[in-house]
């Protein structure tokens, strides 16, 4: 494995989980479990196999010990600091950023905590070195949801989020990027781009996968600009922009202007300045990125973003209930290629179960599984308690959950300190923290929570 020191590796797990709030009123959306694991641990896994030593974690200040004492659970040699901002549940991705930006000294890549892959980074750093870019994102094929399987909860027709993504067929130069949603019928491409990119894929089956490789001049354009508070839906979209501009022509005057004078949004070129050696080199060099025409190299652009389409291995965002739950649905085929082993069926050896009829199942610390139980594809947190004669399966049992005698849960998730009296039945259903379901009840396709639960304040 190829250690990597020149780019720092950022992970944002501040986030609220705004899309699943049933989850994650009970606990913080990094440390949801996925299998036996916490989810912010896929992303770090994926940088120590990437060659990564260390990382920065930004989490928001208020769980920052919760955080730290699970991440210490877990065997990672990847060093971590874990940064903790005030109100960062509410703060945007570039926000984030750019309160951390005195702790970012070089070019520096970016993932969310949320992304459950087995692919490899080292091909999209690789492409970000090769033409010095200013951000390079990677792209995985959306993944297809099996037709048997369903989402815990009420039935909901909200169409997954779809991305719009223009690369170029042949520089592999990334030019367009918005959300579907954005458009009502009809896409407005701009003259510049069909002169300049005459041959360029809009792909709609792409997940943009939240990790971005970003050069250091943008985030000193970042700290700068305060109007920008996303990395997705803001700043990327306006830098794949500009790669369509050219510097204006400074006369002496404008040289020697503060950079408090000047209007930062419509300045990027303070900031993205070619470096004279880089162009020298350029102008020796035989090569070019295009064969379309006789002009030069990437046609003068100091500005560059590139897309890095990953085909080989899979991967999704957990972001959406549909999408945990599928996380975990899928993850006992996904063991083996993440890890190379079925470490997310083991059983704690702190665990008492007195079942013989456990099936592909992950259980955690401290857990109790009665006899005459039977539990199927399914993760049984720390702490909780399996009471005798109830089946469970294709279910998440998250942490200290209490299930008493006789109860059937199928294809569900309950939440932290849940109490499931005896003989309910529960079928694709979501039970938020603490809460209590009352006894020889039956419930399908609900949400049963407390309504204050679910109000964002």
């Amino acid at each position: 494995m190829v250690i990597c020191t020149e780019f720092q590796a950022i992970v944002l797990a501040g986030g609220k989980g705004s899309r699943m709030t049933e989850l994650t009123a009970g606990q913080p959306k990094c440390l949801l479990p996925i299998g036996n694991k916490p989810m912010i641990w896929f992303s770090l896994q994926l940088l120590e196999r990437s060659g990564f030593n260390e990382c920065l974690i930004v989490v928001s200040e208020s769980v920052k010990n919760d955080v730290s004492l699970s991440l210490d659970k877990l065997d990672l040699k990847i060093k971590m600091e874990i940064i903790g901002i005030q109100g960062a549940e509410d703060l945007g991705t570039a926000d984030s950023i750019r309160l951390i930006h005195e702790k970012i000294h070089t070019d520096f890549l970016v993932l969310s905590c949320d992304l459950i892959t087995d692919i490899d980074i080292s091909e999209t750093l690789n492409l970000y070195r090769k033409h010095n870019a200013s951000i390079t994102a990677l792209m995985l094929p959306m993944i297809k949801v099996p037709d048997e399987f369903v989402t815990p909860g009420p039935k909901n027709k909200q169409r997954p989020e779809t991305d719009l993504i223009g690369i170029d067929n042949e520089t592999g130069r990334l030019v367009f990027l918005a959300s579907a949603s954005d458009f009502e019928e009809t896409i407005n491409i701009s003259q510049k781009i069909l002169r300049k990119h005459t041959s360029f894929t809009m792909h709609s089956k792409l997940m943009d996968a939240h990790v971005y490789i970003i050069n250091k001049w943008v985030l000193d354009f970042l700290v700068f600009n305060k109007n920008f508070s996303t990395l997705k839906g803001e700043l990327l979209p306006y830098i794949v922009t500009k790669q369509l501009s050219k510097p204006p022509k400074q006369s002496l005057e404008d040289k020697n202007t503060s950079m408090v004078q000047v209007n930062l949004k419509e300045d990027i070129f303070r900031f993205a300045v070619a470096k004279p050696l880089d162009e020298l080199i350029r102008r020796m060099s035989a090569f070019n990125d295009h064969n379309t025409d006789l002009q030069e190299a990437y046609h003068g652009d100091i500005i560059r973003c590139y897309a890095h389409i990953m085909n080989d291995g899979f991967g999704l965002r957990a972001n959406t209930i549909q999408m945990y739950h599928l996380a975990n649905f899928k993850i006992s085929d996904w063991s083996s290629s993440i890890i190379k082993s079925d470490l997310f069926l083991n059983t704690s050896s702190s665990a008492t179960v007195k079942s013989t009829q456990v099936q592909n199942c992950s259980i955690d610390e401290n857990a109790f599984i009665d006899e005459k139980t039977s539990l199927k594809f399914s993760h049984i947190g720390a702490n909780t308690v399996v009471e005798t004669k109830t089946r469970i399966s294709n279910s998440v049992i998250m942490g200290n959950v209490t299930i008493k005698e006789r109860c059937i849960i199928h294809n569900s998730i309950l939440c932290n300190g849940s109490i499931i009296e005896e003989g309910t039945e529960l079928k694709n259903c979501i039970v938020g923290a603490q809460h209590v379901v009352t006894s020889n009840s039956q419930h399908s396709r609900e949400v049963l929570t407390e309504a204050d639960r679910l109000i964002e304040i």
